[in-house]
C-alpha cells in the first residue's frame, strides 16, 4: 500500500472510530454516568477558573507557541482532530497493554489536563473512565488552543519543577528568549522528570527525546510544505504528520 492511500486508510478509520466514541459519548451524556462526576467537573472548573487566571494575571511569562506545538506533536499528534479523548491512540495502548505486554500511554493533552489538576494517578478503571468524561467535558469548555498552554503551565518538570514558572526559574530560561533545544528539552521533561540529584541516564533520554521532538517536527514542516500549507501543526493534515 503506498504511503498516500496508507494516509487515506488512516483518515478513514479515524473518522469511523471518532465517529463511533462520539456516538458512544452522546449516550453517556444521556445516562447516569455524566451525572456519576458532576461534582467531580464542577471542581475541575473551579480549578481551570483559577489556573486561567493566574495565566492571565502573569501574561509576560505565557508559554509560547513553539512549547505548545512541540507538545502537541510529542503527545498527542491528533490533537486537532478529536473531542478530547483519542479513540485510536486508546485502542492502540489497550492492544500494547494485553497482547504486547508493552505499556503504552493513549492520553491525550487534555487528558493529562485532567489527571494533573485533579491529582488522580490510581491505576483503576474508574479513573481512566473519569478521567475521559472529564476531558471531554473540558474540551467543549475552554478553547481548544488553551488546553495546551494550560498543561503546559501546571505540568511536572522534575525537582523543584512543579510548573512551567518553576522549571523556567531553575533551568535559567526566559519565555520569550528559548532556543530551539531549550524548548525541546523543557517539553522533553513532561515524559522524563528531572529527578531531584543528577543522572547521565536521565540527562540522555531528555536529551534523545528533545532531538526526537525536533525531528519530528522538521518532518512536519516539510510535508506541510509540500501541501501548499504555513507549516503551523492546526494547518497541516494530522494523518501526515508522523509517518
Amino acid at each position: 500500500m503506498g504511503s498516500k492511500n496508507r494516509r487515506s486508510f488512516l483518515a478513514m478509520l479515524f473518522a469511523a472510530a471518532e465517529s463511533i466514541a462520539l456516538d458512544f459519548i452522546i449516550g453517556c451524556i444521556k445516562s447516569k454516568v455524566i451525572m456519576l462526576f458532576n461534582n467531580s467537573w464542577e471542581e475541575l472548573r473551579s480549578s481551570l477558573d483559577k489556573v486561567q487566571a493566574d495565566i492571565e494575571f502573569n501574561s509576560a511569562l505565557w508559554p509560547t507557541n513553539h512549547v505548545c506545538q512541540l507538545l502537541i506533536i510529542g503527545e498527542d499528534h491528533r490533537f486537532y482532530r478529536h473531542i478530547g479523548v483519542d479513540p485510536i491512540a486508546l485502542c492502540r495502548a489497550v492492544w500494547k497493554t494485553i497482547f504486547c505486554r508493552k505499556r503504552q500511554g493513549g492520553s491525550t493533552i487534555a487528558m493529562q489536563l485532567v489527571r494533573t489538576l485533579t491529582g488522580r494517578y490510581e491505576k483503576t478503571a474508574y479513573r481512566k473512565l473519569r478521567e475521559i468524561v472529564l476531558a471531554i467535558r473540558l474540551t467543549r469548555y475552554i478553547e481548544r488552543d488553551s488546553i495546551p498552554i494550560i498543561y503546559v503551565w501546571v505540568a511536572y518538570y522534575g525537582s523543584g519543577m512543579n510548573n512551567y514558572k518553576q522549571a523556567c526559574s531553575r533551568l535559567g530560561l526566559e519565555a520569550d528568549l528559548m532556543s530551539d533545544v531549550d524548548v525541546a528539552k523543557l517539553v522533553a521533561r513532561l515524559k522524563y522528570p528531572e529527578p531531584r540529584r543528577y543522572s547521565a541516564q536521565r540527562e540522555s533520554q531528555i536529551w534523545l527525546r528533545a532531538l526526537h521532538l525536533l525531528e519530528l517536527k522538521k518532518r512536519i514542516k516539510q510535508r506541510c510544505s509540500t501541501q501548499g500549507k504555513n507549516g503551523t501543526i492546526s494547518n497541516c493534515s494530522a494523518d501526515s504528520w508522523i509517518n
